[in-house]
């Protein structure tokens, strides 16, 4: 980890990373990581009126005129936001859950692990779909996800770790001990298609045009791949640009230490982090897509998501929990020169988060 931090860090905000330093992952195995079929883009096109029982809202894209100044300087970078935190689960994930649940055969039930809005997704979803679902989470998962997931009845398992690589172990050993199916948040290509793709071509949708750019928080990568594959597939030509940037905190990078290293970090026990839903390492399989799809990744300083928290309370209006703020860091602070000029994009992902976190940043900043 000292390498890393000497490498991503030298910088004053952040580092970029991109996947065209590295060499492409062997055919035959980027065969089994597959973009998805223009047909399977279109089945998750307009999504709320797929599924009127969980009242999605389809995303509003706003301008922020006053994030423009701070994002380039010389006037040439319009930022845009994908109010993704008004869902009406408090995140994007009831997307994908939907989409994936959605195809279970009669009968099946769900485990899933989750630091807190795929696990509020999962519950949501097996409420509509009338699906039993149990969902592990990590100590560390705030109160108010927990509340959410049991609220829409699923049973919450809590795993004694903070870390969300165990909450995942413990939930794959306990569907395969119940027979259930394991739900992953990033792995699982309906939930890459409900949430990426189904949002992708909202965005695109409420724009008029695809972004010259798009900033989403980066997890295990399902979402930044699915905007990607979304993206490219308004585009319609045989090779479109890469636009979607991932973000990244310096308390756990693992995509950003896959890209340097050419090789998926499986497991990451990063520091703690106000993103905890970005927190932990990335799968062979997610990372593969990933960075056959995105155009890069950007690590910003962990002191900084607090700060963008508050600011986007008090100067746009809006409650954003850590995962969510991660991507108004580098408007705030200046896009690097890659992602200037044009419409950029900021996707703000969720809003779920506790009070208390809240009271004491407000006090901080």
């Amino acid at each position: 980890m000292a390498s890393l931090r000497r490498v991503v860090f030298e910088g004053e905000m952040h580092a970029v990373f991109s996947p065209a330093r590295h060499a492409s992952a062997p055919e035959d195995h980027l065969a089994s990581t597959r973009r998805p079929t223009a047909a399977e883009i279109e089945s998750v096109r307009g999504l709320s009126s797929r599924f009127e029982a969980a009242e999605l809202r389809p995303v509003s894209v706003i301008r922020a005129p006053s994030l423009d100044r701070t994002a380039d300087p010389t006037g040439a970078t319009r930022i845009w936001l994908a109010v993704e935190c008004l869902q009406v689960t408090g995140s994007f994930k009831v997307r994908g859950a939907l989409v994936a649940m959605s195809r279970l055969a009669p009968g099946k039930t769900v485990v899933a692990a989750s630091a807190g809005n795929h696990g509020i997704g999962v519950a949501c979803a097996a409420a509509i779909l009338g699906v039993p679902a149990k969902v592990c989470v990590p100590a560390s998962a705030p109160e108010t996800k927990r509340q959410k997931i049991a609220g829409y009845g699923a049973e919450i398992v809590l795993v004694p770790s903070n870390r969300y690589d165990d909450a995942e172990a413990h939930a794959k050993e306990l569907a395969r001990a119940e027979g259930a199916m394991f739900l992953s948040p990033y792995d699982d290509h309906g939930v890459v298609l409900g949430n990426g793709v189904s949002l992708g071509l909202e965005i695109v949708e409420a724009l008029g045009g695809v972004p010259e750019a798009v900033l989403a928080p980066f997890g295990g990568g399902g979402l930044a791949t699915g905007l990607a594959w979304a993206l490219a597939h308004e585009e319609d030509r045989e090779e479109p640009p890469r636009r979607v940037w991932g973000v990244q905190s310096e308390a756990s990078p693992a995509m950003a230490l896959s890209l340097q290293e050419g090789a998926a970090c499986l497991e990451l026990a990063g520091d703690d982090t106000l993103a905890e839903g970005l927190e932990g390492g990335i799968s062979l399989d997610a990372f593969d897509r990933a960075r056959a799809a995105i155009a890069g990744v950007l690590v910003v300083r962990e002191a900084r998501i607090g700060a963008a928290m508050v600011h986007a309370e008090r100067e746009l209006g809006l409650v954003l929990e850590g995962s969510a703020a991660v991507v108004l860091v580098p408007p705030i602070h200046g896009l690097p020169p890659a992602l200037a000029g044009g419409d950029v994009v900021c996707v703000l992902t969720g809003r779920n988060v506790d009070v208390s976190r809240l009271d004491n940043l407000r006090r901080r900043y």
